[in-house]
């Protein structure tokens, strides 16, 4: 399902882009950012967003109440105010303007998301209702029936075209005319008697004589409905010509010649004894059959020998027979539906009368939905739904034969998203459509491929003669998609990665099948996309370890189970102690001490890595200013402490940051933020602007395992950053002739931007010889110590290591 379209106004460009991140954060879509009110309708004419998120105070001629009124009025479009401190005057005009919600700017996340969930639900609503509104009034209009709506006291203010021809009116129409003035005047009271019973909430009905505007009186039987659902207290009332008045009040005269239902009467002779205008345009006939006609003379074929047969039932067993056919007429196939009932006391002069309508449309339509209920309405492949359900009878198939095999292929494309961001939804459709061509004419007419959802398909193989076979079909189905896809002069490359799963195997539920083949898929882009991996129970294993893992690191926040270790920092000239490293470390109930390696990873991929963070460098800055308190040379030292990915991309991490140091009383200047170098790289102009924000505060910034990602010069000159620290893998190997280079170079390329560096990984008293030689300023490493807990720092410092 697409997102939500955000178009984001605000004219300053940094509110603009946290702004911006914050609607991305929470999955929309976002248009702009732009500062003005013609920028603002420029952009909803061109872009035809879902919502406008718009500051107040925009910049130019009129103001955001100004431009949250026009984009209302010329394109519907809900707009959401953000206003600061100091704007009450504007407030006061804004409120006239059709705004669906008032925050304060800069909003809150979770209130700016309720805000627009809520205005695209009433503006969805708001659409549907002027949608359902237009319809009724297209079928008031298009009906057959003579119908006019009535005020309460009985006043003409609306009627349709059947009405004005029944009464004899031109253009001028019946409007004002009273309930009374359509009758007679000696029958005027009949009026009466309906809006009587309109009042205690009962449907009315009159036969009488109408009069119509030209004097001539005509018989006429009326109901009135109470009120009609949508329009307060006003009346429907609906009017039918009437063979004679008088005889059942309460049971107006129907016309069956006029009758827009299909009726017709067949004797124990199979002779057509009548048939109105509506069953003729059924049948098939252009006039009406004399009396007595036989069926087969009057009708095809197919269609006399059905009715004759049924209606001999109808007869012979004075029972009514309800069924639908499907009938070739006028060289087209037909759908009726046919009810024939008994006419008559006795057997010899019974009769079978019957309604015929035509439902091929209908029909159809019922098709067209049960095809969509089904079918990705895309590709037009089978949906989740379909495909779940060929898997579970591939899975009682398995069960009732032994010989018989299948397999489902899971596949997902790589960096799909890529496509979509670059070159638009549009294309990505375009996309999605050839890959649906190319993967069903990878497979047999006797397969199944189906889309799950966005860029997941799933094959279905069937009747599979080995494994080889299989693997084969696979592989052609990846080179397949790698093939280039040429999308309005575009040339796209894509591949896929796939998760299989084989039989024999055991399973009850397609679902289950589905979820092994969802984790085998994703065990395979995890090793590098591109590539296929057969489902085993070890990747389950795997699956459901992880996620006890993240259900055991949410309670670990609650229940306090983390706690720092510190990695020693020294100046490699005079080993002297220079800072520490924070390091977090998890004491898992019954399992020990857990790696991180084991549990960061899963804590980036979940979000718990924020809260997580911060808890760590609160807790490592508390324990660096109680440090500084009680050891003076501990002062002159830093505290690094390493920042991932999703905190740096927190809008609000320059705040938590500020609002730490505060809690804590720590010198700003002796703490080090640690980020790595790709982390900085995924989104450079942001990570500048908050690293500078950062830096103002004046907090040191570190840039870790530099060397292992892809930065460049003219970023680096960039950042505001005082460290680069060399990684690991240079420094375990630093004494072949490459890797002594590199970090020759990386030293000498820190020092001529004016940056200390700090050597990771120092274990050797060679490596720290060939770092010094290089001017290297500080290093850490199990050469000088290993990570230890705060206790065993105190005694370092008592000391005086």
């Amino acid at each position: 399902m697409t997102p939500p379209r955000i178009l984001v106004v605000e004219k300053d460009r940094a509110s603009a882009v946290a702004l911006t991140e914050t609607l991305v954060a929470h999955g929309y879509d976002t248009l702009g950012p732009v500062a003005t009110c013609r920028e603002a309708l420029e952009a909803a004419a061109a872009l035809r967003p879902d919502l406008a998120v718009m500051e107040l105070r925009l910049e130019g001629a009129c103001d955001g109440a100004d431009a949250a009124a026009l984009l209302h009025e010329g394109h519907d479009i809900p707009v959401i105010l953000l206003s600061r401190n100091g704007d009450a005057s504007r407030l006061d005009a804004a409120r006239k303007a059709a705004v669906s919600c008032f925050l304060p700017n800069p909003p809150e996340g979770v209130r700016l998301v309720a805000a627009i969930e809520k205005a695209l639900a009433r503006s969805s609503l708001e659409r549907a209702r002027q949608q359902l509104e237009t319809q009724c009034r297209a079928l008031f209009a298009a009906t057959p029936t003579a119908l006019l709506l009535l005020t309460a006291d009985g006043v003409v203010c609306d009627a349709n075209a059947a009405a004005l021809e029944l009464f004899g009116c031109g253009r001028e129409g019946l409007g004002g005319v009273s309930l009374a003035g359509l009758l007679v005047p000696g029958e005027r009271g009949l009026a009466g008697e309906l809006l009587d019973a309109a009042g205690r909430g009962e449907t009315g009905r009159v036969v009488g004589r109408g009069m119509r505007q030209d004097g001539s009186v005509f018989p006429v039987a009326l109901t009135l409905v109470p009120r009609v659902s949508g329009e307060d207290d006003r009346l429907l009332l609906e009017a039918r010509p009437a063979r004679q008045s008088g005889v059942r009040p309460d049971l107006p005269d129907i016309d069956l010649a006029a009758s827009p239902e299909g009726f017709f009467v067949v004797d124990a002779k199979d002779r057509l004894r009548l048939a109105n205008v509506a069953a003729g345009h059924v049948f098939g006939l252009c006039s009406a059959p004399p009396v007595g006609t036989p069926l087969c003379a009057a009708l095809p074929e197919e269609l006399a020998a059905a009715l004759s047969r049924d209606a001999a039932r109808v007869i012979a067993w004075n029972e009514p027979v309800k069924k639908e056919m499907t009938v070739t007429i006028e060289d087209a196939d037909k759908t009726l539906l046919v009810c024939l009932f008994p006419m008559g006391h006795d057997e010899g002069s019974r009769m079978a009368a019957g309604l015929v309508t035509d439902i091929t449309d209908r029909k159809r339509l019922e098709s067209q939905l049960a095809h969509m209920a089904f079918h990705d309405p895309l590709t037009g492949l089978p949906n989740r739904s379909l495909c779940l359900d060929r898997i579970r009878q591939a899975i009682e198939r398995s069960k009732r034969r032994d010989n018989y095999q299948y397999a489902v292929i899971f596949l997902d494309l790589d960096r799909f998203k890529v496509i979509n961001d670059s070159l638009g939804h549009h294309m990505g459709d375009r996309l999605l459509e050839g890959v649906a061509k190319r993967l069903r004419e990878c497979v047999r007419g006797l397969d199944t491929v189906a889309r799950l959802g966005g860029d997941e398909f799933v094959v279905l193989l069937e009747e599979t003669g080995s494994y080889r076979e299989i693997i084969r079909i696979v592989k052609r189905i990846r080179v397949a998609i790698g093939e280039v896809f040429t999308l309005c002069e575009h040339d796209v490359h894509v591949t896929c990665s796939m998760g299989i799963v084989m039989s024999p195997c055991l399973y009850e539920k397609p679902e289950e099948l589905l979820r092994n083949a969802n984790i085998a898929l994703h065990r395979a882009k995890g090793e590098g996309r591109n590539r296929f991996k057969v489902f085993n129970t070890r990747m389950l294993e795997d699956a459901i370890r992880l996620m006890d893992l993240e259900n055991d690191l949410r309670l670990a926040l609650k229940r306090g189970e983390f706690f720092l270790d510190y990695q020693p920092i020294l100046a490699l000239r005079d080993r002297r102690l220079t800072g520490f490293e924070a390091l977090v470390r998890w004491r898992r109930p019954g399992k020990g001490v857990a790696s991180p390696m084991e549990f960061i990873p899963v804590a980036e991929d979940t979000g718990l890595i924020v809260p997580l963070g911060a808890w760590v460098l609160t807790e490592a800055c508390r324990t660096m200013a109680a440090w500084q308190q009680r050891y003076p040379e501990a002062r002159a030292m830093s505290m690094s402490v390493n920042l991932s990915a999703k905190q740096l991309a927190q809008p609000t991490l320059v705040e938590e940051v500020t609002r730490i140091l505060r809690e804590t009383g720590l010198d700003p200047h002796t703490l080090k933020l640690e980020i790595t170098e790709t982390v900085i790289m995924d989104n450079p102009e942001v990570s500048i602007l908050r690293l500078k924000r950062l830096k103002e505060l004046g907090v040191r910034l570190s840039v870790d395992d530099f060397g292992t990602g892809y930065s460049s010069l003219s970023y680096l000159q960039r950042f505001p950053i005082d460290t680069l620290k060399v990684d690991r893998a240079f420094v375990s190997d630093i004494e072949a002739r490459e890797n002594r280079k590199i970090v020759g170079a990386v030293v000498a390329l820190a020092h001529s931007l004016g940056l200390d560096v700090v050597a990771e990984g120092v274990e050797l008293e060679t490596q720290s010889d060939v770092l010094t030689g290089f001017a290297c300023e500080a290093g850490q490493g199990f050469l000088f110590s290993r990570p230890v807990c705060g206790e065993e720092v105190e005694r370092m410092l008592d000391k005086g290591e």
